[in-house]
């Protein structure tokens, strides 16, 4: 095979299989996975009406002049830093630029589209960073799970999610969990899309990372974009594919590379990072700052004491995706919504249910004791003296008026019989 050369461009981000950016651009590369960039063969003729380019010399004596100036303030050389370069090579370069990646205004650019509406509203679109972000437990993995789901199932809608994807084909990278959540979450997203739990590896990929080390997590997921090229990428832990999430010197490349994934590979990068347990709703550290600087745009989750979970826009390049909300219904998620009065009285009879169980507990293993004590008891027992005993017995401890209620109500439920004399047998004899 033939390496084919192109002129020069400048390198726009490229990324090969070694997780960096490559140099020669618009060319095949042999023995490296670099992405091919769109652009001319030849170079494009020059505008006639272009100014011609100032001398270097002119350049010098501009400066000189402005350095004379009266001002009294020293001046900053504004002589460019490659004048040592051949001028045509510069002129050449840039102007490849200009044609294949400068805006034209002439030539309406379709705007990206997107994995999902909200009501309407387009949002996570391909080809570009998207956060979610939220408290610990806050729902985020399982907001991404509702997000694939809508994406995977047939009916392509959930709530006020709609599918605006076609072919959606799903990555999932998971830095935080062992092997047995990791799998039981794509579990999880196969149930709620409706699907038999069966690999579907060319519409859903789900890979733990955990076990690689950080240099590790990011060479695998640059390996797989570069073979598979899928157009959903979701990164549960971006936080854990670099050392520092506080390093600027890490977290802005990092984050850089990040975009160009998304750009090069035409894919909607979609990354989860926790919130600052200093500063309440931003992103983590460095990390965080520079992603909601680039993202398009950045969804926060919030968890209320109803245990609602809501899904709302923390900023965005475009219009604001409506909020949503959630909650666990057993093992379903299900929409919700904001109304607190609904919220409280769901709340308060979940709580009630709760307590009568737990009573109920308590009540049948109490009884087991009570038919034990009287079981134990040599000579037929009076309820008086009963009450007494359940009072004194270790592991029951009840007040008198606990222990004749409990008396009362094993006699309602027939487990025990008073006769006369009020002399208790237990029933099954």
């Amino acid at each position: 095979m033939e390496t084919k050369k192109n002129n020069a461009e400048y390198p726009q981000g490229e990324l090969c299989n070694t997780g960096t950016f490559s140099q020669s651009s618009n060319q095949e590369v042999i023995g490296e996975s670099c992405i091919p960039l769109s652009g001319e063969e030849k170079i494009p003729q020059q505008p006639s009406n272009l100014p011609p380019l100032p001398s270097f010399e002119e350049l010098k004596q501009k400066e000189e002049n402005q350095s004379n100036s009266s001002s009294g303030y020293e001046k900053q050389s504004f002589i460019p830093f490659y004048t040592d370069r051949d001028r045509a090579e510069i002129k050449s370069l840039l102007d490849v630029y200009l044609q294949t990646e400068g805006i034209d205004v002439e030539n309406p650019i379709d705007p990206p589209e997107c994995l999902i509406e909200v009501n309407g509203v387009p949002a996570l679109p391909i080809g570009d960073l998207s956060l979610i972000t939220g408290e610990k437990k806050s729902g985020k993995s399982t907001t991404y799970h509702v997000l694939s789901s809508v994406l995977l199932s047939e009916e392509g809608k959930w709530g006020p999610i709609v599918r605006k994807l076609d072919d959606p084909r799903i990555v999932i990278f998971d830095a935080e969990q062992a092997l047995y959540h990791a799998q039981q979450a794509n579990i999880r997203i196969l149930r709620m899309a409706g699907l038999p739990q069966k690999n579907i590896f060319d519409r859903l990929r789900y890979i733990p990372l955990r076990s690689l080390s950080y240099e590790g997590r990011q060479q695998v997921i640059a390996d797989y974009l570069e073979v598979y090229r899928p157009n959903v990428v979701i990164i549960d832990g971006i936080v854990d594919l670099i050392t520092d999430f506080n390093s600027i010197e890490e977290s802005k490349p990092f984050i850089d590379k990040l975009m160009a994934w998304a750009t090069n590979y035409q894919c909607c990068v979609v990354g989860l990072i926790h919130t600052s347990k200093t500063a309440p709703g931003e992103p983590r550290g460095h990390l965080g700052a520079f992603g909601v600087e680039k993202a398009y745009m950045t969804i926060e989750i919030k968890k209320d004491k109803w245990s609602i979970f809501s899904v709302e826009t923390q900023s965005c390049r475009g219009e604001d995706m409506p909020e949503w909300y959630f909650k666990h219904d057993g093992d379903d998620v299900v929409p919700a919504d904001n109304d607190a009065e609904t919220h409280k009285k769901e709340s308060n009879e979940k709580r009630s249910d709760a307590m009568k169980k737990k009573a109920d507990k308590e009540y049948q293993i109490n009884a087991q004791k009570v038919i034990g004590l009287i079981k134990g008891y040599n000579i037929p027992i009076r309820k008086v003296d009963l009450v007494k005993l359940i009072v004194e017995t270790e592991g029951i401890g009840l007040k008198s008026s606990a222990a004749y209620n409990l008396i009362k109500k094993m006699e309602d439920d027939k487990k025990i019989n008073i006769g006369e004399g009020g002399y208790i047998t237990i029933s099954s004899e």
